[in-house]
């Protein structure tokens, strides 16, 4: 093999250091160059992207926090309006008690004075009833009665009670 033969050696380092030299150049003017500005963009990139990442997330918070706000406002103010609304449901039930209440007496009031004329009428009836009855029962017994006789003997029977 000539390449392990000794008098090819100097010549054979001679090029390894000439095409190393060239190779080295080669990659540290141009290759190293581009790849180092494509890490160098594909890290601003990967920042960027954190940080507009870290942005939206905190933007989301604010949101999420004014959103919660809003909510518990909402939910007190409704419960605000029940309170209110049952409030005036309170009152128009009272009114409307106190309304029906009123109907109600003087419904009973009224009917207490219908009973209690149709209990005089009544009694009139009673006793023109009575003496009708007293008056016959005499007649059948054969003997006449005085009429005013009759009428306060009933008045006196229906006094008593």
């Amino acid at each position: 093999m000539p390449q392990f033969e000794p008098t090819w050696f100097a010549s054979q380092i001679f090029w390894l250091v000439v095409i190393f030299f060239v190779l080295y150049r080669l990659i540290s003017r141009q290759v190293i160059p581009k790849v180092a500005s494509v890490l160098a963009d594909r890290e601003s990139r990967i920042q960027g992207d954190l940080d507009l990442a870290q942005t939206r997330r905190d933007e989301l918070e604010a949101m999420r926090a004014a959103y919660e706000a809003d909510l518990a406002k909402a939910r007190a103010a409704a419960q605000d309006e029940l309170r209110a609304a049952q409030a005036r449901m309170a009152e128009k039930q009272a009114s409307a008690l106190e309304v029906v209440s009123k109907e109600i007496a003087a419904q009973a009031t009224a009917a207490e004075q219908r009973i209690i004329a149709e209990k005089s009428a009544a009694m009139a009836d009673l006793r023109s009833v009575a003496v009708e009855v007293a008056s016959a029962a005499a007649g059948r017994l054969g003997s006449t009665v005085d009429q005013a006789r009759v009428e306060a003997a009933v008045d006196a029977s229906m006094g008593a009670r």
